[in-house]
């Protein structure tokens, strides 16, 4: 119960304060142990941080493992809107995780950048997978124009990280407006 209350305590410091502003203090004292106690589960800050960034990962991937596996029998237009919608859903309901990956995606590289990058990449593999089978049922429907599946990809990947920080940046109404935007000139391209 005091690992996970650590881990809690400590995304929520880590969220306000970022990796470098947040000390071990605060976060022993939000969780009302003394600050040697932390170390007794995790062997440093940067540990710390990189369980709390593994598992705020962790619950991004399965919320989109599980629209990946709710969109499936969507014909492929309606499925890839399902799938970026997901951003604006995901982090309606989670104002702190989305400020924890603001911090961990844009202010800082993190203490440790290259594992914290490896855990993310390996997160995407079946939302890349998903996007890449809509893409390809598309094309062989006639519903999509023919091209390049893993350039298309890649561009999808490009617009969720957009949403992202449009998320951060506007009202609900303005974000809601511009996903509607960005997905009325995205449907039209993938059908010309």
């Amino acid at each position: 119960m005091t690992k996970a209350r650590i881990l809690a305590e400590a995304r929520t410091v880590f969220a306000r304060r970022g990796y470098a502003e947040a000390s071990l203090r605060e976060i022993a004292e939000a969780v009302g142990i003394k600050t040697p106690s932390l170390y007794a589960h995790f062997p440093s800050k940067e540990a710390l941080y990189e369980a709390v960034y593994a598992e705020v990962v962790a619950e991004h991937t399965a919320f989109f493992d599980e629209l990946v596996r709710t969109s499936a029998d969507l014909p492929p237009l309606p499925r890839l809107r399902h799938l970026l919608s997901g951003i604006g859903t995901f982090y309606r309901d989670r104002p702190e995780q989305h400020e924890f990956s603001m911090r961990a995606a844009v202010d800082e590289n993190g203490p440790s950048g290259q594992s914290l990058r490896e855990i993310f990449l390996d997160s995407e593999s079946t939302l890349a997978e998903a996007v890449r089978q809509s893409y390809d049922d598309g094309v062989t429907t006639g519903a999509f124009a023919g091209g390049d599946p893993e350039g298309f990809t890649a561009l999808v990947f490009v617009v969720m990280d957009g949403l992202f920080l449009q998320y951060a940046h506007y009202s609900p109404v303005l974000y809601a407006e511009r996903f509607e935007q960005t997905w009325r000139h995205l449907s039209a391209l993938l059908s010309a």
